[in-house]
């Protein structure tokens, strides 16, 4: 059932997920200048808002300490869901060029790219905006819940 704390949970991890997204954007281009992100930023935008509208908007209703942890949990599951999104999608467009040599092969080597991506988060200034941006999605869909329920 759509809610207030739904739609601006869903809302919220969009948009931080647009702002870290940036971040991760400039410090691989830093590195490599010319690489292509395709629709990398649309992909992690809607994923995104998706956890917010699906985890993190369902579960409120809960004291502040716990909303918290849920939003650190929401910005956790986005993480993983989009890194998970473009390790298939990189694994699917390297599967149809031909670089594995079968289905096993491929899942190792969309394991392996996932890695990879996940190293790119290990900059602090992405795991603070992270982890506190994950606070305050939490304090904010409780606030919202508490406020228009």
């Amino acid at each position: 059932m759509p809610t207030a704390a739904r739609m601006l949970s869903a809302i919220y991890l969009a948009v931080l997920a647009f702002v870290v997204t940036d971040m991760i954007v400039a410090a691989m281009l830093v590195e490599e200048p010319d690489l292509n992100f395709g629709r990398f930023r649309e992909i992690n935008v809607f994923i995104s808002a998706s956890v917010g509208w699906i985890l993190l908007g369902s579960r409120v209703g809960n004291p502040y300490s716990v909303a918290t942890g849920l939003g650190i949990t929401a910005v956790a599951a986005a993480i993983f869901w989009c890194i998970f999104a473009h390790s298939i999608l990189e694994m699917l467009e390297l599967s149809l060029n031909r670089k594995f040599d079968g289905p096993m092969e491929a899942l190792v080597g969309a394991v392996e790219l996932g890695v990879g991506y996940s190293a790119e988060l290990l900059r602090a200034n992405i795991i603070v905006t992270l982890v506190l941006g994950g606070i305050v999605a939490g304090l904010f869909a409780e606030f919202v819940s508490r406020r228009w329920s």
